[in-house]
């Protein structure tokens, strides 16, 4: 499920502290503070800090960090024990899959040259 429709669904409900608490004692792991500058990863766990710090959902909406993880994909087995998971969404999904086919493509010219060639050299000899 995307994030941006998750929090929508337990806006106003008791899973939503349940949400916020856990972020908050995510945030205060050991570690977690060296990922605040990394690339892309910053972003998400700066917005899961802020999450956990928001008096409410509808507070963290309003913050420029709802929009680095609203895309996002979120997987809830038990807010009671903090046990959630965040991956790339279908709007990041997407992205990959137009990358890889490039990538993909490029491979297979560059191979389809190298036959091509090989050919030609075995029809000079």
């Amino acid at each position: 499920m995307v994030i941006s429709k998750y929090l929508d669904s337990i806006e106003g409900t008791e899973d939503e502290q349940k949400l916020l608490n856990a972020t908050l004692k995510l945030s205060e792991e050991e570690g977690i503070s060296e990922l605040y500058d990394k690339p892309f990863v910053g972003k998400i766990f700066t917005a899961l800090n802020v999450l956990g710090k928001s008096e409410s959902i509808a507070d963290f909406k309003q913050t420029k960090h709802y929009d680095n993880i609203k895309d996002l994909g979120i997987s809830v087995f038990d807010l009671e024990k903090g046990f959630f998971s965040i991956y790339p969404g279908p709007k990041h999904i997407k992205g990959i899959c137009a990358v890889a086919g490039i990538v993909g493509a490029g491979l297979l010219l560059l191979k389809l040259r190298k036959l091509c060639k090989k050919y030609e050299l075995k029809l000079k000899e």
